[in-house]
């Protein structure tokens, strides 16, 4: 399990599944889209890590990094060859799209993180469009008020996730970015964190009264709400990384999950 956390595999997985949750909405799916998103986030993730490494000395969280650098820099390295493979296989809409967040994505650690707030926004728009929009643009599905609902659901999901790991990170980020914790303190954050979860609960029940959602997709949408809230609720200071990188994070897990399971007995 360390492995799988400490590679950055466990992350790139949930991003996965999210994608993955909604290709299964909408019936319409793409392998190679699937694998780009994997495979693009183990090196974003990766190289990020490096970067921070490197430029801040952080090197009580790098501890696994410092034991592991060549197994880090040759996942890298097998992450961008698979990553060009399954590129090269998409629409050209579809790499202009990957490629613009491509350039967010590289140039956030250089440039773009000390924009006071920028960081949860920039993940939340990078999470939510790759996860929701991209199929529509490979699959060249007709983009109506649905495509606009999926997108806002999934970022106000991503929303209420991220500021839990902007808490983790606080103590990090105190004298280099503002973010939301440090603005508002851990109590609030976790009141805004909660009020994002419940905008996208009502989303989703929006899309189940007025859009192709079915039963098992909303009943997904409400056991994912109370599995993320259960472990938002529970975040301070002082939880382990373990709690971050596995039990947080499972909470993008947990909607394909959930819909697996829906389908089956429904």
């Amino acid at each position: 399990m360390p492995f799988v956390l400490n590679t950055k595999i466990f992350i790139s997985f949930a991003v996965l599944c999210l994608a993955l949750t909604t290709q299964l909405y909408l019936k319409s799916y793409n392998i190679n889209l699937l694998f780009v998103l994997f495979f693009g986030t183990l090196i974003s993730y990766n190289f990020q890590r490096i970067v921070f490494f490197f430029h801040n000395n952080r090197a009580i969280k790098s501890s696994w990094f410092l034991s592991n650098t060549k197994l880090t820099y040759f996942l890298l390295l097998v992450s961008v060859f698979a990553f060009i493979y399954f590129f090269l296989k998409l629409n050209l809409i579809t790499k202009l799209m990957i490629a613009l967040l491509s350039i967010i994505s590289f140039s956030y650690p250089f440039v773009l993180r000390s924009i006071p707030f920028l960081k949860i926004f920039l993940i939340t728009f990078s999470w939510a469009f790759s996860t929701t929009s991209l199929i529509y643009f490979e699959n060249q599905i007709l983009i109506d008020i649905e495509f606009y609902l999926l997108f806002f659901s999934r970022a106000f999901f991503v929303l209420a996730l991220t500021i839990p790991f902007d808490i983790r990170d606080a103590k990090y980020d105190l004298q280099k970015i503002i973010t939301i914790p440090i603005f508002f303190g851990l109590k609030v954050s976790k009141y805004i964190s909660i009020s994002f979860l419940f905008a996208y609960l009502l989303i989703e029940l929006f899309l189940f009264s007025f859009f192709n959602f079915s039963l098992s997709l909303l009943l997904t949408s409400i056991l994912g709400f109370g599995y993320t809230i259960f472990f938002i609720l529970q975040v301070n200071e002082n939880k382990s990384e373990f709690y971050y990188s596995f039990w947080l994070e499972s909470c993008s897990v947990s909607l394909l999950f959930f819909l697996i399971i829906t389908s089956i007995f429904l």
